[in-house]
């Protein structure tokens, strides 16, 4: 069987910067942080915790509302609204809304961790408040495949349908599959990204103790960085094959062509820079392309001491001196760490810069670190790239990189 080319028709997100991915896209391209300080309340108690944290506004949830009843969104956890929410608008912009081909269409749909608020809820009910009980759908609600299944069932997408979990990297690792689905003739759509939710008193304790979080912002690979900030949303692509997409239509946004992935199998928290470069490696081998070509690469860049510092020297190790005819982009610091989520983000917004020639600024950058030095994007800037490199390494050494390339047809901006 012949390779079958995936191209990306739908794109859809809801986070901090936007209820959708043209709002998203502005308000990085404008240097704005969706992220903010406050204290953050524990469910049905006075105890709160003091963080900052990327939030989805209540505004957001709108369109979802409009279109289904109560009914059908009652009883879900956070984390999969914000999946729905992303997906009817990437299935919106893909023009498969209500379309014939979504029923034999695929899910691959990714989070770190589910449904922390039916969680915390359960455990609020049974050792604190001593009710003896939880609710009786706090299993449906925490599952981490939760969100999977809500699409199917909203949109009536009966195909193959899977949740993804590598922590930081389930989205990316979800686009992967859902490539080499389409590749390999296992289905001609799939819809694929991921969705988290894990602004929450108790999540944020765990972040927090682990100290992996700012209290002040992100700011990747800025020498006063300090940490990362937890933000909830999703994100979500609409895949196709290319010849699926033209026999009906469809506009192209990408195309994805290649991807790499690696485990450290080391340290479960601290990072591996050989590692991450044999997964760069591999995407771009996937994808038929050397060093040599420049490109546009959105980085991981979590805004800690370690991570960037590993993934600036695995961007080293890969490109050498070629590094310096490429450009980083760093959107956490926009949209915070969208944890499940953030691969997706990462790649729509690449895509969005690539498309409308125009790379977004790291937020709050504050000067460089002489033990990350990268060609990074300060300030908005013209771009001539054709190809983005999307790099997402997760805790537990799960390393994944996606790389697409633009279609002119597809200006976003």
């Amino acid at each position: 069987m012949s390779v079958r080319v995936a191209v990306v028709t739908g794109m859809g997100s809801v986070s901090c910067i936007g209820g959708d991915s043209a709002q998203a896209f502005r308000a990085t391209l404008e240097g704005q942080s969706g992220l903010q300080s406050g204290p953050q309340p524990l469910a049905g108690s006075p105890e709160t915790i003091e963080a900052m944290v990327g939030r989805v506004a209540d505004e957001h949830f709108a369109p979802l509302s409009q279109r289904f009843g109560r009914r059908q969104l009652g009883g879900v956890n956070r984390f999969a609204t914000l999946a729905a929410v992303a997906t009817l608008e990437a299935l919106g912009d893909a023009g498969l809304l209500d379309h014939s081909a979504l029923a034999d269409a695929a899910i691959l749909y990714g989070s770190s961790s589910g449904g922390n608020e039916a969680i915390e809820e359960g455990y609020q009910r049974l050792l604190s408040l001593r009710l003896g009980s939880v609710h009786p759908m706090t299993i449906p609600r925490m599952m981490s495949s939760a969100a999977a299944s809500h699409l199917s069932m909203l949109f009536g997408i009966r195909g193959h349908c899977a949740a993804v979990a590598s922590a930081c990297a389930s989205s990316a690792h979800a686009i992967a599959d859902a490539m080499y689905m389409i590749r390999h003739g296992r289905a001609d759509v799939v819809v694929t990204g991921g969705s988290d939710s894990s602004v929450t008193y108790g999540a944020l304790h765990c972040w927090r103790d682990i100290q992996a979080t700012s209290s002040n912002g992100c700011r990747p690979f800025s020498i006063d960085r300090n940490g990362t900030v937890i933000a909830e949303g999703a994100a979500t692509l609409v895949i196709e094959s290319e010849e699926h997409a033209s026999a009906r239509g469809a506009r192209v946004l990408a195309r994805i062509i290649g991807a790499g992935s690696s485990s450290d199998a080391g340290h479960i928290t601290q990072p591996d820079a050989s590692s991450a470069a044999r997964a760069i490696r591999a995407a771009l081998e996937d994808a038929g392309i050397g060093t040599d070509l420049p490109v546009l690469i959105s980085a991981h860049g979590t805004g800690t001491l370690l991570n960037d510092r590993s993934e600036a020297e695995a961007l080293r190790m890969v490109y050498g001196d070629a590094l310096e005819n490429c450009r980083v982009i760093a959107t956490k610091s926009a949209h915070g760490h969208m944890l499940g989520a953030t691969g997706a983000m990462e790649l729509i917004l690449g895509i969005a810069a690539l498309n409308a020639r125009v790379a977004p600024p790291i937020v709050g950058h504050n000067g460089d670190d002489p033990a990350c030095i990268l060609p990074l994007v300060k300030a908005p800037e013209a771009i001539g790239f054709d190809t983005l490199v999307s790099t997402s390494f997760a805790f537990g050494g799960l390393n994944c990189v996606l790389v697409a390339t633009s279609a002119v047809e597809g200006s976003v901006n």
